[in-house]
């Protein structure tokens, strides 16, 4: 049971190719890489998708691909998860068309207090990511949680828990002292030279740390 790197893509915060900087994650360790991007026409999108799915599977790695709101591209492409935030699709209403479509990838939302969190959770989110939680290049006007805000959010939940914003190798071992299940980051990894190096060590220090979380990401972890 080990805490979980998750990737999130951003098209103005990486020094090579997109689809390079990715794929290099995934190889560096990423469990998980979600493609977010508001701008991107979803025929754009959906060719991201494709490029990323066949670097996996040539490089022979099981990282997961999540994407940001679109369930019908998630459905089209059998993808691993969805991710909500707070102008997407409500959670409830993700969560009845998951079950009608009988899809059964990962529902996540983007919550920044203990009562966001704990109604996603009640509205069928599987996991929930909170931040963020240091100083973060993504919303610099905004004040950071912290890690006692984090911590609370693990704790009353039952559901897993991602840490977001502001978190490198520096700080990433307070963040699993939580109990969180894993990270999710951007500039950690993207704002490097050498994606699958950064990512890489990020990963060997969340697994230094030898810190089991709370409750696990994955269903097959859990048993869900």
């Amino acid at each position: 049971m080990t805490p979980v790197l998750h990737m999130i893509s951003d098209r103005d915060r990486h020094q090579l190719p997109l689809i390079e900087a990715l794929s290099e994650a995934a190889e560096g360790g990423a469990d998980v890489i979600q493609i977010r991007d508001k701008k991107m026409p979803v025929l754009r999108t959906l060719e991201l998708v494709k490029n990323l799915k066949e670097n996996l599977n040539r490089l022979h790695l099981a990282t997961k691909i999540f994407v940001n709101d679109r369930m019908d591209l998630a459905l089209a492409e059998k993808l691993d998860g969805v991710h909500l935030a707070a102008q997407s699709l409500p959670v409830a209403t993700a969560h009845a068309l998951r079950n009608q479509l009988k899809w059964q990838g990962m529902l996540g939302c983007s919550v920044h207090s203990l009562e966001e969190a704990m109604f996603a959770e009640n509205a069928g989110a599987d996991y929930v990511t909170f931040g963020h939680v240091f100083p973060s290049a993504s919303h610099p006007q905004l004040a950071p949680r912290g890690l006692a805000a984090l911590s609370l959010v693990v704790e009353k939940l039952s559901i897993p828990v991602l840490a977001i914003g502001g978190i490198d190798e520096e700080n990433v071992e307070s963040v699993l002292a939580t109990g969180c299940s894993g990270v999710a980051v951007i500039g950690a990894v993207l704002d490097a030279e050498n994606p699958k190096e950064a990512a890489y060590r990020l990963k060997q220090t969340m697994l230094a740390c030898h810190i089991a979380p709370k409750t696990p990401f994955f269903k097959e972890e859990n048993e869900r």
